[in-house]
């Protein structure tokens, strides 16, 4: 099955669970008033079948169709992208929503059954008593069936609204995720490198958001994510649950740049940032990295150096960028790493597809 390609696509058409049974039912009841006898000549028993035919009938109409909707257009979990599955998982009970949408979608056929019964039993009947006896027993019984659903559209509307909740991304396009401690310029480098005004979107479990910026490389267009509150400090201080939100990045990461500030104004040493790096590197093992020294505009001479000598005992590589995104120094360096990071993506799955 393809995967859907945004978040927002999966929950266009996404019908809401009733917040309780009597939302739904009196609805119904409201359809079903609207048929209106009164003109018709109250003697003849055929016309009475018909209004209390058609008043059934519109109101098991209405609820089939909204019970089917609520099954249906919410979004199955196996159609969703790994990075929305994992959020998901944290977020929601998965089998309870999977019976709880099982029961809706199955008292929809239930439901059809009832009323063929009672259409069946107004058409037989002889007199006008037995007809509204049968309307309203039909009525009695929906409301029972929808009763013994309220669990069940408590369960699924919750699941929905932390559905619609989660982080709009488009999982399916290359990803860049710009990590590193507190104020070391990210928001800055998003910024600078995707020159639209970037979109905040809220993530779970943190009281932080994702900031999203969108640049085009070539014919392909590249999402560029700041993530404050997410990496920007030691893995190992997050509890289970933050840990778990955190990590479904890794679905969604095609590449990480990690952001350094050699200054040291950001306000932790660069010890404590590669520290940082290090916990990220371990947890996202099979995604490239790149690194870039940021705020080379007011760096000195010796901030430089203890930064190459860092990079070179500690990272082994001697290729960190220095660039300044407040400036925009050194900005089309990083953009080169980026291009040639999706080019070889693009490349891997030109081998796949051939």
């Amino acid at each position: 099955m393809k995967l859907k390609r945004s978040l927002s696509i999966v929950t266009r058409k996404m019908v809401l669970a009733p917040s309780s049974y009597e939302e739904i039912f009196e609805a119904a009841v409201r359809r079903a008033r609207k048929i209106n006898g009164a003109t018709l000549p109250r003697r003849k028993l055929g016309y009475i079948k018909k209004i209390e035919i058609k008043r059934i009938e519109t109101a098991n109409s209405y609820i089939v169709s909204r019970l089917r909707k609520i099954a249906l257009t919410t979004p199955f979990v196996k159609e969703l992208h790994p990075f929305y599955r994992e959020l998901l998982s944290i977020i929601v009970d998965l089998n309870f929503l999977k019976k709880s949408l099982s029961r809706i979608y199955g008292a929809a056929f239930i439901l059809n059954k009832v009323a063929k019964e009672h259409i069946l039993a107004i058409r037989r009947a002889e007199d006008r008593a037995s007809i509204v006896k049968q309307r309203r027993a039909y009525f009695g019984r929906l409301k029972s069936i929808l009763e013994d659903l309220n669990k069940d559209f408590k369960i699924v509307r919750a699941a929905q609204i932390k559905i619609l909740k989660l982080p709009d991304i488009n999982p399916e396009i290359y990803s860049v995720v710009v990590a590193g401690p507190p104020n070391v310029g990210k928001s800055s480098l998003v910024r600078a490198l995707t020159r639209a005004k970037p979109e905040v979107r809220e993530y779970p479990f943190t009281t932080k958001s994702i900031t999203v910026g969108h640049l085009t490389i070539g014919s392909t267009v590249v999402q560029v994510l700041d993530t404050p509150g997410l990496l920007d400090r030691p893995l190992s201080e997050r509890n289970r649950i933050e840990l778990q939100a955190i990590l479904a990045l890794k679905y969604l990461a095609d590449l990480i740049i990690f952001m350094f500030d050699p200054t040291e104004t950001c306000g932790f040493t660069l010890d404590y940032q590669i520290g940082v790096l290090h916990e990220i590197l371990s947890s996202f093992k099979d995604v490239p990295f790149a690194y870039v020294a940021n705020k080379i505009d007011i760096a000195s001479h010796e901030h430089v150096e203890k930064m190459n000598k860092i990079a070179r005992n500690l990272l082994a590589t001697d290729k960190v960028i220095f660039i300044s995104a407040k400036e925009g120094i050194n900005l089309d360096i990083v953009k080169k790493i980026i291009e040639r990071y999706v080019k070889e993506r693009e490349k891997e799955r030109g081998i796949h597809t051939s």
